[in-house]
């Protein structure tokens, strides 16, 4: 009975000790494998780099409009030649977005051996003045540019951002902020009217009395707070073809449920 038990003992432990080298051998397996598969990934990258198959032959840019294809290039800093596999995207980005008419950019690689640079640039919509220069904006508020050339694009009074030191890239006070969504406002209305080539001022400074220079019909309307801007700007074009070649004024801060808007000629 004992050599029997004893037998038994033995043939669990030379099972054991099978099971054990076996593990062994299937660890030994899995490390050859990974070792195998890092050499190979090692010879990959090295014919990557030396190969020049993936360097770059072309950039491409797309949804620029301001910005010319050839300074969006040199600004990215991409040269043609390098590796596609070597250029840092965040890089590019920050390069880029140091010009202030880039709100956004995204870049692609198209492989094997392209680069390609999707533009989101910022509109020009708005001038603020500055003495005898104008300074440029978007209707974010950021500075766009600072130019002594005066643009097609109406020119916003009483803003509190001090102008003195501004730059491109800079943004109007917070204050000014919650202005630009009144005159975004405004002139959304005034495109939706027809009346946007004709908005050449608007004054926030009266946040109960916005008011809109009409130059080249000699006119000015008195908005009111905003409210109705629909309505108003209704009336606006309306009195605009009723009292056509007159200078005045034309008044639309009343309440249209009680009070009738009108136009007062300048003497």
């Amino acid at each position: 009975m004992k050599k029997h038990t004893r037998m038994a003992v033995n043939s669990t432990a030379h099972q054991k000790k099978d099971k054990q080298s076996k593990e062994r051998t299937k660890r030994s397996s899995y490390a050859t494998k990974f070792m195998i598969t890092i050499v190979v990934f090692v010879i990959a990258i090295a014919f990557i780099v030396v190969s020049g198959s993936f360097d770059i032959t072309e950039i491409m840019v797309e949804n620029n409009e301001v910005i010319s294809a050839d300074t969006l290039i040199s600004f990215s800093g991409i040269q043609k030649g390098t590796n596609i596999f070597a250029i840092s995207k965040k890089n590019i980005e920050n390069r880029l977005k140091q010009n202030s008419y880039i709100n956004d950019v995204k870049i692609k690689r198209v492989f094997p051996n392209k680069v390609k640079l999707i533009i989101e640039e910022r509109k020009l919509e708005f001038a603020l003045q500055l003495a005898g220069s104008y300074v440029y904006i978007d209707r974010q508020g950021y500075v766009l540019e600072i130019s002594n050339q005066q643009r097609q694009v109406p020119i916003i009074v009483g803003f509190a951002t001090d102008l003195s030191n501004i730059k491109q890239n800079d943004r109007l006070s917070q204050e000014d902020l919650q202005k630009m969504n009144m005159v975004v406002k405004i002139m959304e209305t005034a495109i939706h009217t027809n009346l946007e080539k004709l908005l050449t001022r608007i004054d926030v400074s009266n946040e109960m009395n916005y008011t809109i220079y009409l130059d080249t019909e000699n006119k000015i309307a008195y908005l009111g707070d905003g409210n109705q801007l629909n309505i108003r700007f209704l009336y606006i074009k309306k009195l605009l073809e009723i009292y056509q070649g007159k200078s005045g004024e034309i008044v639309v801060n009343v309440d249209l449920n009680s009070e009738y808007v009108y136009f007062r000629e300048s003497i």
